[in-house]
């Protein structure tokens, strides 16, 4: 299976660029990159190096006809998926909270073969070092259970270190108290209440979990836009009636109205398991 090594070339390869991105659909983050960064990474003289000390396990690139019947394969074999990249207000319309410096990808079902067309990987090499992983567990759980007979300043400093890390945790909860009285006080008196380090809970890195300082939360306008929709979607007896006069009026004109909706309802309702290909060419 040649897919396997391409894949394993391309994981983390610097010509791909790639960025961190969040599943909107799962929440996952996961690795996104452009088409035509691939197809370069694949033509580059490093993949032709590595063909040449492979021993025939990668296969061989000539031209760019060629790389891209490989990217095929990869989408085939589902370790790349088509994705497009969700602005702010995209994000926002699909009821998903943006993250800073971190955009949210969808997953679709058609695979544009275009320059600046993204891209995810759904394919995670195997790890070398899991098997010395396990080993260590398995030391760990040993030493663990044979703490009585450690010598007196090792489990001395073991009290120390739990002592320790127990005192952390129980400061991370004083914050969050401290942090939820102060925003319950500001709430009330600012017409935007204060949050002491907003991305505390936040699906980032832990120092960024502490940057910025402090923010204030932005008003939200549900209410209103409820309303108004409730405002524009309320109708007239009459209108009601003029509609109903107008859809019977339609459906006698053409005879096959009824069953053409029928026929799109039910193409509506069917999902495509995989991703298909279109092929597009840059003039």
């Amino acid at each position: 299976m040649e897919q396997v090594p391409v894949a394993k070339f391309l994981r983390t390869h610097p010509l791909l660029k790639q960025r961190t991105g969040i599943n909107s659909a799962s929440g996952s983050k996961v690795d996104f990159f452009r088409y035509k960064r691939c197809i370069r990474a694949l033509l580059s003289d490093s993949y032709a190096k590595k063909v040449s000390k492979s021993k025939g396990t990668l296969p061989e690139i000539k031209d760019e006809a060629e790389a891209q019947a490989i990217f095929i394969q990869l989408i085939k074999a589902g370790m790349i998926l088509p994705v497009d990249k969700l602005s702010t207000q995209q994000a926002r319309a699909d009821n998903l909270k943006p993250v800073k410096g971190t955009p949210f990808v969808k997953v679709t079902q058609k695979a544009v073969l275009q320059g600046d067309k993204y891209f995810v990987w759904n394919f995670q090499p195997s790890n070398p070092l899991l098997a010395l992983y396990s080993v260590l567990g398995v030391i760990s759980v040993f030493a663990v259970i044979l703490f009585p007979l450690w010598p007196a300043f090792m489990r001395k400093g073991v009290w120390y270190l739990s002592t320790g890390l127990l005192g952390l945790i129980g400061l991370f909860f004083l914050l969050a108290i401290v942090r939820l009285i102060i925003f319950c006080i500001t709430v009330v008196i600012l017409p935007n209440a204060l949050w002491i380090f907003p991305n505390l809970f936040e699906d980032v890195g832990f120092f960024e979990s502490f940057q910025p300082l402090y923010g204030f939360s932005t008003p939200k306008e549900k209410s209103k836009k409820k309303s108004r929709s409730k405002g524009n979607g309320t109708k007239t007896n009459g209108d009601n009636e003029s509609e109903k006069n107008v859809g019977e009026s339609n459906s006698e004109s053409s005879p096959t109205g009824g069953n053409s909706g029928a026929k799109k309802n039910e193409t509506v309702a069917k999902k495509v398991p995989r991703a298909t290909i279109e092929e597009v060419y840059d003039e």
